[in-house]
């Protein structure tokens, strides 16, 4: 998912290079190229797509993208434009390489900060280049890229929307081991990663819009959209000043409002412990108890995904689990995020 400021990259023509995991394999895949949050147009030259090799090489000739028969595209500030199908055989638990030339690229650039893999940026005009050679800096950030869309036989995709946990903070970069990628080895299902890192899903912040206002391009226009799980509101309670319990319910109820109007069920996630963290209080804490409740009890979702008892320390639920925990308390190790995704119902998708 796109967020607005950078200082990855500069000039006004480079190639982008983003390597991302597919949850789900095809005969076909399309690209959606994002300037969302850019500070003008961009344009671009060409695109390309191939499985990658070593480092920022590709491991076969790589397939030219079109968009609407052309190779190149304006993408309007504020917009987003999805590809021609293009012949690409690929499988799940796959990675593919996903080549940018921007020529002319905005000041400001769309990116997704928190890519927990590393990507490739090169001069001018190296879409096609297979050896990676000339990509000689190294970036830990996706650009212009939101989605790759796989023509496949399974039945859907499920979207998680979330903050830095469902962004996978803390778990080991390159090793795809957010809760994300343990519920899609799991389950049939695409799943779609809508995290991003500092979220809120009230408010507006320096790393994205609010998760309700986002919730239209970040989850309803996802390819085969089906079930939506929401794990959002950590950021809010900690935030300055403090969401309310009424506040975060009537937020919750938005979201859910909007997907049930495009027929998408809606999953709650209940909130993660942050007992430890330095913004810690007993008053944040009654909030996020009370939201947990509300979550478990009140119906008002199609259904409960209980993080909380998955990750929580039995002697003392406020934090948790110590296997469990970032030295920060609030973010989690790779264990916890296995027991995250370990800890969702499949039946409910």
């Amino acid at each position: 998912m796109q967020t607005p400021v950078s200082s990855d990259v500069s000039g006004t023509s480079y190639t982008v290079r983003n390597i991302v995991r597919l949850t789900v394999g095809g005969s076909t895949v399309r690209v959606r190229l994002s300037n969302v949050f850019s500070s003008g147009d961009l344009t671009v030259g060409k695109v390309s797509v191939a499985p990658p090799g070593t480092g920022a090489a590709l491991g076969s000739t790589p397939r030219r993208v079109t968009f609407r028969g052309r190779e190149s595209v304006v993408v309007p500030r504020g917009g987003e434009v999805l590809s021609d199908p293009v012949a690409l055989k690929t499988v799940a638990d796959s990675s593919v390489a996903v080549s940018i030339w921007a020529s002319a690229a905005p000041a400001t650039p769309t990116y997704h900060r928190s890519a927990l893999s590393t990507n490739y940026v090169a001069p001018g005009d190296h879409a096609r280049d297979v050896a990676g050679t000339t990509f000689t800096q190294k970036i830990s950030s996706w650009y212009y890229l939101s989605e790759v869309a796989v023509t496949s036989s399974v039945r859907g995709s499920v979207v998680a929307l979330g903050d830095s946990i469902t962004d996978g903070s803390g778990s080991t970069g390159g090793a795809n081991r957010r809760w994300t990628d343990v519920l899609a080895s799991r389950t049939s299902y695409g799943v779609v990663n809508s995290g991003i890192s500092g979220n809120q899903l009230l408010r507006d912040g320096t790393y994205g819009v609010s998760g309700i206002s986002r919730t239209p391009r970040d989850v309803l226009d996802r390819a085969g959209v089906r079930t939506l799980i929401v794990l959002e509101g950590i950021n809010d309670i900690k935030a300055k000043p403090d969401a309310t319990f009424e506040e975060l319910r009537d937020g919750y109820k938005k979201v859910i409002s909007l997907a049930h109007s495009k027929h998408v069920r809606v999953l709650g996630a209940t909130i993660t412990p942050m007992g430890g963290y330095a913004n810690y209080t007993d008053a944040r804490e009654a909030v996020r108890s009370a939201v947990n409740k509300w979550i478990r009890e009140s119906g008002a979702f199609d259904g409960v995904v209980d993080f909380d008892a998955a990750v929580r320390d039995p002697l003392k639920p406020t934090f948790l689990r110590e296997e469990f925990a970032k030295t920060d308390h609030l973010h989690l190790t790779d264990a916890g995020y296995q027991a995250m995704g370990q800890a969702v119902d499949l039946s409910l998708l």
